[in-house]
Order: C-alpha cells, then structure tokens, then sequence
C-alpha cells in the first residue's frame, strides 16, 4: 500500500473561514470568546477527549476478541509490558497537582484486527495497535521500543500540538465540551484521522530519544527495539511509517540516545509463545 508524501491539513482549511467567522459573530455581539492554546488543555480535560476518541474508534474498527485464547495471552502480555513502559509517564510525579494523570484509571490495550502496520496512543494513555503490526515483531524488546515511543509521543505533548496545527486549539476545545461552533469537525472525524495523523521528523526524533530514554528507566530490555522495525523492508510502505518519517541516519543515531549504562540489554524470549504463537 502506497501513502502520499505529505498529507495537507484537510479539516484545517476548510475550518479557517468558519472559525473566524464565529469569532466575527461574537464581536459583532460583543462578547469575543477567549481563544485556547496547548497551555489551556489541562490532563483532565485531554482524558474527556481521550474516552470520546476511544468510544468512536470501537465503533470504527473490528478488534481481537478479549477472549480465550487471546485474553489470558496477547492482551495479558501486552498489557502487561504497557503497563510498565508507561508507569513513570501515568505516576506523573512531576506535574503539579493539579495537573496530572488520572491514577485510578487504567491505560488499556486494545488490538484492532488489520494486516497493515497501525500503533498510536490517545490522550489520557489508552493504546491501539492493529495485528498486522504485532506479527511483525519477534522479540519483546521490539514490542516494549513501540510503546514507550508511542506513549511518548502522546505524553511529552507532541499529539496535542500536532492537533493544534491541523485543526487549531479553539475547534478542540469546543468539540471536547460540547460547544456548537459554525465547522465540520466531529469526534468521528477525529477517530478517523488518528491512524493517519503525521508527525514532522523532528518531532519524530525527540519522541526516540524520549521513548529510549524511558525504556532504560523502567525495564531491563535493550533501548534499540526500533532498529529492526526500521530495517525491516515490509514497513517501507506501511501507514505506520508514512505518519511517523524518519530523519536522516536515525538507525545509525538512536545507538547514541542510550546511555552507558542501558548498553547490553537483553531482547527477551516471551514474544513468541504469548503473542506469535497465538495470533499466527
């Protein structure tokens, strides 16, 4: 499957001229409405967003059955391995109190039934990855790169502001809270973009040094899980890739995000019999 090079921000020209036309109206009543920035988009407000786009992406996509054999294998193992990458980013010691993750909320896994090379994470944690991107793996590590990367992108922020650039915070904000604006943006739009969402390569390489980083924190598994998915031929045309480019010499570059102290780490040898073993 062949993706275009660049993708134009559909919705974000064709919600221009609505938006300011709102802002005009407002004006014109005297009552101008604050515009949002990122700032404005606290954890609690990015978790409403996170279980709208979660409740219409289940409506989108066939999903793996959480059943047997499945349920006590693939989703156990993965959410096992997810809850791990991700448990500095969901303790959120640094943020303010006022600002941080919901600790009593599980950041779940769910597997969307399809061939082609699909993974990203939804505001407030939660985890989509297509099967077709699982059987593509062979070793835990590269399984455990995947997750801190995606998580990462979600967590340091990078999805908001790429959000903000294709459909600007004004739009986001009133369509978390409700709020009729004069465009076409829905919740099922937004669902339906994820999978096609791209990153500029810049951000894609602060997001590797971010997710190598947070592997060496919180597990044993070598950092360099994205090397084989990256010399891998099959993703060359992947939807994953064409939304996630790489930047010149990343494979020769993300050895060098790895501290000392993370070199020499084990692949792990569970992959096969939780998660291969059961969807091949």
């Amino acid at each position: 499957m062949n993706y275009e090079q660049h993708r134009p921000s559909r919705l974000a020209k064709a919600l221009f001229f609505p938006i300011i036309g709102s802002m005009l109206f407002f004006a014109c009543q005297g009552e101008l409405p604050d515009v949002p920035d990122e700032s404005s988009f606290k954890k609690e407000k990015l978790e409403k967003l996170g279980a709208m786009l979660r409740n219409e992406l289940l409506l989108q996509h066939e999903f793996l059955a959480e059943l047997p054999p499945y349920d006590t294998s693939v989703y156990w193992y993965l959410q096992k391995l997810y809850d791990q990458a991700t448990s500095v980013m969901h303790l959120d010691k640094q943020s303010s109190i006022t600002d941080k993750w919901d600790q009593d909320r599980i950041w779940k896994v769910y597997i969307i039934k399809d061939e082609d090379r699909l993974a990203f994470a939804l505001p407030g944690g939660d985890f989509f990855i297509s099967t077709g991107m699982l059987k593509s793996f062979e070793n835990d590590y590269e399984l455990y790169a995947l997750l801190s990367f995606e998580a990462s992108l979600m967590n340091e922020g990078h999805l908001l502001a790429q959000w903000t650039r294709e459909y600007n915070a004004f739009t986001l904000h009133n369509l978390i809270e409700g709020i009729d604006t004069p465009n076409p943006l829905s919740i099922e739009d937004l669902a339906k973009e994820m999978i096609s969402l791209p990153f500029e390569a810049t951000v894609i390489e602060m997001a590797d040094k971010s997710a190598i980083d947070n592997t060496c924190n919180t597990s044993l598994l070598s950092p360099l899980g994205l090397i084989p998915t990256l010399d891998n031929p099959d993703f060359y045309n992947s939807r994953w890739l064409f939304t996630r480019p790489s930047y010149d010499g990343r494979q020769q570059a993300l050895p060098n995000f790895a501290d000392d102290a993370c070199e020499g780490r084990q692949r792990g040898n569970n992959y096969q019999r939780y998660v291969l073993d059961k969807l091949n």
